[in-house]
C-alpha cells in the first residue's frame, strides 16, 4: 500500500513530507509575467517618443 500526499490545488500526488510549490511556482511565474509586461510596455513608450520627435 502506497503513502503519499495529494496536492489541494492540482491533485498531485507528493512523496511524504514533500511540501506542493504550485501556489510559488504561480507567484513567481505572475511576478515574472508582470515584469515583462512593464518592461514591453516602457520600450513601447519609449519608442512612441522617439518617432514624435
Amino acid at each position: 500500500m502506497s503513502y503519499y500526499n495529494t496536492c489541494p490545488e492540482y491533485g498531485a500526488h507528493l512523496d511524504p513530507g514533500e511540501e506542493c510549490d504550485c501556489r510559488e511556482e504561480r507567484e513567481r511565474l505572475y511576478t515574472m509575467r508582470k515584469r515583462q509586461a512593464d518592461i514591453y510596455r516602457k520600450i513601447e513608450e519609449e519608442e512612441y517618443v522617439y518617432e514624435a520627435v
